[in-house]
């Protein structure tokens, strides 16, 4: 992901910067621990020396947006999904890339009933993250499930044995698998049932592990149908070949960087989309009256309606001075082993409508 952005900027800089000002990436590894995560900002706040953070996780976000708040300094695109921090009144210098736990589990639930169209009741064992992440992920689904014929019947910590975890979701027996989960456990919990001869009628995953080579390839055929919802053109699909985003992206990904450029990674292309996204909101702010001072920064990033090349079609990045969400609309994805990549599983599915008012989704 750090890849990623350092040469989505590093083209940007090529032309200029934005406004005249170039981009660089400065980084910080917290190894997932929160803890670690707040430290490294407040270094950061402290010195000075940056204009904009962003993080990976819930857990890290949590650990960190009181005083990044409070220091009203630019929390850009964090990939996370925790609704807390959508609430601007609260967290006005904080942005969230990642869609919204409200917003994809109320996607996830449309696929899971989707699978099970004549069903009275449709039962969900959930596989959860014992981060932050994992439990934002089964909250969502908890509340996406309210008033519906989904059910979740057991909640399984994902710990250090994939195993005993495969096992007790077994032992659950239900209808579907949902995995709450963070990368690699997807794959772990994939292979871990596959070993115990576990195949129930539907897994499906959270987005957080929607790379079809890292994540579901590795696993050959125990990943065959398994689905997710998604917003991201996933990399070296051949449903993209002739898709003029996603070829620029590549072509301008290893002229960029020939050497450590990785246009195949999923994360990669991430952190260069969410690159792109910052690139989008540093020349809106250069362009205001406020300039690229941390609130042209943060009234830009707040106030985007984008197109990101990399989106899949009928996705666009709106947020604004009264939502926080970002994505509302997701397509859903199955895997197909056979070819290892994602196929269109329907239609892009709006949450716009079970989320918000009606008359709040005009124009979202």
């Amino acid at each position: 992901m750090v890849q990623g952005a350092k040469d989505r900027f590093a083209l940007e800089n090529t032309t200029g910067g934005a406004g005249g000002v170039k981009l660089a990436v400065a980084t910080k590894d917290d190894q997932f621990n929160p803890a670690q995560t707040k430290s490294n900002v407040d270094s950061w706040i402290q010195s000075g020396s940056v204009q904009a953070v962003t993080e990976f996780g819930s857990g890290p976000l949590t650990a960190v947006a009181a005083d990044q708040n409070l220091a009203c300094l630019p929390n850009l695109f964090v990939n996370a999904t925790n609704d807390t921090y959508r609430d601007i009144s609260k967290y006005p210098w904080t942005t969230e890339f990642l869609p919204s736990n409200t917003v994809e589990e109320a996607a996830e639930v449309k696929v899971i009933q989707a699978a099970f169209p004549n069903a009275s009741k449709i039962t969900v064992a959930a596989a959860e993250d014992t981060t932050g992440s994992g439990a934002s992920y089964l909250a969502g689904l908890q509340d996406a499930a309210k008033g519906t014929n989904v059910e979740i019947k057991k909640a399984v910590a994902f710990g250090t044995d994939a195993g005993a975890t495969a096992i007790s979701l077994q032992q659950a027996g239900a209808n579907v698998v949902f995995g709450a989960l963070v990368v690699p456990e997807c794959l772990q919990l994939t292979e871990a049932m596959a070993k115990i001869g576990y195949s129930p009628k539907l897994t499906a995953q959270a987005s957080n592990c929607g790379s079809a080579s890292l994540m579901f390839a590795p696993a050959g055929t125990a990943a065959n149908g398994q689905k997710l919802v998604f917003w991201e053109k996933d990399p070296g699909n051949p449903i993209y070949a002739k898709d003029a985003g996603y070829q620029d992206y590549v072509a301008n990904a290893k002229k960029m960087d020939p050497k450590n450029a990785q246009p195949d990674n999923t994360y990669y292309e991430t952190g260069w989309m969410i690159a792109d996204m910052m690139v989008n909101a540093f020349h809106t702010a250069a362009s205001s009256s406020l300039g690229l001072s941390e609130a042209g920064i943060m009234q830009a990033a707040r106030n985007q309606d984008y197109q990101p090349p990399l989106f899949i079609n009928g996705i666009k990045w709106i947020m604004n001075a009264n939502e926080a969400y970002g994505i509302m609309k997701l397509q859903p994805l199955v895997y197909n082993a056979s070819s290892k990549s994602f196929s269109y599983d329907g239609t892009v599915i709006d949450t716009c409508p079970t989320i918000l008012e009606d008359s709040a989704c005009s124009g979202l």
